[in-house]
């Protein structure tokens, strides 16, 4: 069967028509996405499994177990173990325990950096075309023998695409509102007699689906194993609040204390007829505040925001590297596809950078911006080769900084 290969053409196709409107199912997919292996996912899980045991904290993966979902002690006795030798090892050791289990484990392409860019070659072609998500988008991977998703038909906020990597899924689908006007179908388990208005999407491995974030669904299947892997666009945050959210921030800054004050004082609340005439003097001092803002002020703390947005790549967490740096450590970008953002200021002129998540680093060095900029353009060097002189131990703490949330690798 000729593959489908996920181009510009059908990025167009796909930002027009279906997304946000319709479901779709294609054959033999050609996507990084699909190019890892069984082996490759296993690998991946133990790696993450470990390191939740070294820390003696399951977060990023959630065990059901017949619909019934496991504490945090109990999740830990359940992850995958390197002596599992494979997917099908993990799940002939979970199926001798529980009939049916299902494991998820959120965002695991993040633990392993050369995997990375599996993801983000996917998610920045379909950022391109539909827009960045101004909440954020989270992949996850579904495995287990369950016969239906372990919480029932629900409607989430997000559109999803599905990835099945090992078995064959059945996504059953509703039409945007079905679930409103049904109030018994969410949650539910049992809904033979809401079948007839769904549809069925089968898929295996190689192939790709995708449902908006209106449509009711629910993954089932006949008990046997499944790895499949999952996508979430979250797209219930509108741009109203990313815009607000921006103007709290600068206006934190400007009402200094006066703006964490628990009680408002006043003069009258109101006349007698119940009329309310005048603001109290709180409301008075941060509306001048309001209006003293400058373009320049407002410029700045809508890009600091933006900024900070946007360096996370569309994603909910990145995981940080540990390293420690010195004048003589030789280091360069994380990844390729993970610039260093940074703004020239409006109101100070210094220089603004974030990485990964609103990690903010402000400095007016130039030696700095050009150590920066030279890591922009992919290049590996020693520190000490851009940072010296009297900014020199400064701008070292400040690339730290940068270092800590995960920008650079030796």
């Amino acid at each position: 069967m000729k593959s489908v290969a996920l181009d510009q053409k059908f990025w167009k196709h796909f930002a027009k028509n279906i997304w946000e409107k319709q479901a779709l199912a294609l054959k033999n997919v050609k996507s990084g996405l699909l190019e890892m292996s069984a082996a490759e996912i296993f690998d991946l899980l133990v790696l993450y499994s470990d390191r939740c045991r070294k820390l003696n904290d399951p977060e990023g993966f959630k065990f059901y177990i017949d619909g019934f979902k496991a504490g945090p002690e109990d999740v830990l006795q359940v992850l995958p173990e390197k002596s599992d030798k494979s997917l099908l090892g993990y799940h002939q050791r979970m199926e001798a325990e529980f009939s049916d289990y299902c494991l998820v484990c959120d965002e695991l392409l993040q633990v392993n950096l050369k995997k990375q860019h599996l993801l983000t070659d996917f998610t920045d072609e379909l950022y391109r075309h539909v827009g960045f998500p101004n909440r954020f988008s989270e992949m996850g991977l579904y495995l287990g023998n369950y016969r239906q998703t372990p919480f029932g038909v629900h409607v989430d906020s997000c559109g999803v695409f599905s990835f099945p990597v090992v078995g064959t899924k059945n996504f059953r689908l509703w039409p945007a509102g079905y679930g409103e006007k049904h109030p018994a179908l969410d949650r539910a388990f049992k809904y033979d007699k809401y079948k007839k208005d769904s549809v069925v999407i089968k898929a295996g491995p190689g192939d790709m689906v995708y449902w908006p974030s209106s449509a009711w669904h629910i993954a089932e299947s006949d008990g046997s194993f499944s790895a499949t892997w999952s996508l979430g666009v979250w797209v219930n945050q509108p741009h109203k609040e990313m815009f607000t959210d921006s103007l709290k921030d600068i206006l934190s800054t400007k009402l200094g204390a006066k703006g964490d004050l628990p009680t408002t004082k006043f003069k009258s609340l109101h006349n007698k007829s119940g009329e309310v005439s005048e603001l109290p003097q709180a409301y008075q001092d941060s509306l001048r505040t309001l209006q003293n803002l400058t373009s320049e002020e407002l410029q700045e703390a809508f890009l600091k925001s933006w900024m900070k947005h946007i360096s996370l790549q569309g994603f909910k967490t990145v995981p940080g590297v540990r390293l420690k740096l010195s004048y003589k450590s030789k280091i360069k970008l994380r990844s390729d596809r993970s610039l260093i953002l940074w703004q020239q200021g409006v109101i100070k002129k210094n220089t603004y950078y974030f990485s990964f998540g609103g990690v903010l680093v402000e400095s007016n060095s130039f030696p700095l911006l050009k150590l920066v900029q030279a890591l922009n353009d992919r290049k590996a060097f020693v520190v000490g080769e851009f940072l010296k002189g009297k900014t020199a131990q400064a701008d070292l703490k400040s690339l730290q900084t940068l270092a800590d949330a995960g920008a650079l690798s030796l």
